[in-house]
């Protein structure tokens, strides 16, 4: 793992159209988007539960939990380390006697980086299903970019996310983000990409499911200043290059990130300081 930052990072964007509760179908589908992928993709993003969509009832849900080591991840470190492609999303993951919304980043040489989505969209009634995260996103390196992953609705909440000190280059976010509410979810990535000065990805499902339909050109990538970068294909594939080097430079001449208030979250949260690797 590079501690030497790549200038231009390659990032993919996949919003697949999840099928219901069918795992196998949903990773091959994962497979045959990385065998038409370029060849120099550093990191595809995927939806939020994308191996399994989501529904509000725990009796459905419960079943399609699986261990941190389970088919999902299991078969996503292969893909990761056969295409030589870091792999991001979020899968139902039961951790003990809890059951949590689970993102990961997975590198080709296997590295896991965890992350239990902290705010739950009580009106889905994910609270229903899964229990909250209680750790900070971690901060993963990728050939020496500094990522740090959400899921979906904690976009909403800008001091969960906020880049003290610059301690992250990229923000990425799987998402179930219906397309009645488009106008908010892009403008929130938006707003999170210019107040943290870091590039934002958010990768949304495509298709339709309970909550309503989810448009293939929901899916967005925003560089430090707020400014599109995508690159969209017609069968809905994002690409996006990042730059490094101009990224480092304009951050040092407009560095609002100086002037920025630090703060703490209170153990009454249950907030755990995360560590750098989870597995």
């Amino acid at each position: 793992m590079s501690t030497l930052m790549k200038p231009g990072l390659k990032v993919a964007l996949a919003p697949i159209d999840i099928k219901f509760k069918d795992i196998s179908g949903n990773l091959e589908q994962v497979k045959e988007i990385l065998d038409s992928l370029d060849s120099d993709v550093d990191l595809l993003v995927l939806p939020e539960l994308f191996s399994t969509g989501y529904i509000a009832d725990v009796s459905i849900m419960a079943p399609l939990a699986e261990p941190a080591d389970g088919d999902t991840i299991s078969r996503i470190k292969e893909y990761a380390g056969y295409y030589g492609t870091a792999i991001c999303g979020s899968f139902i993951c039961k951790d003990g006697d809890r059951i949590v919304n689970r993102g990961f980043i997975i590198q080709p040489d296997g590295d896991i980086g965890f992350y239990d989505k902290h705010h739950l969209f009580t009106m889905g009634g994910e609270q229903k299903v899964f229990s909250a995260g209680i750790s900070l996103p971690p901060v993963i390196n990728l050939k020496g970019w500094k990522i740090m992953p959400a899921i979906c609705y904690d976009v909403r909440f800008p001091a969960w996310l906020r880049n003290h000190k610059l301690k992250y280059d990229l923000l990425v976010v799987p998402a179930n983000w219906a397309h009645s509410r488009a106008f908010a979810w892009e403008h929130l990535l938006i707003a999170r990409a210019i107040e943290n000065q870091a590039y934002v990805i958010g990768c949304n499902r495509s298709g339709k499911d309970e909550y309503g339909e989810y448009a293939v050109t929901d899916s967005f990538a925003f560089n430090y200043w707020g400014k599109d970068i995508a690159m969209r294909l017609d069968n809905g594939i994002i690409y996006c290059t990042l730059d490094g080097e101009k990224m480092k430079s304009d951050r040092e001449k407009f560095s609002p990130w100086r002037d920025a208030d630090y703060f703490t979250f209170s153990e009454a949260q249950e907030v755990q300081e995360p560590s750098a690797r989870q597995e």
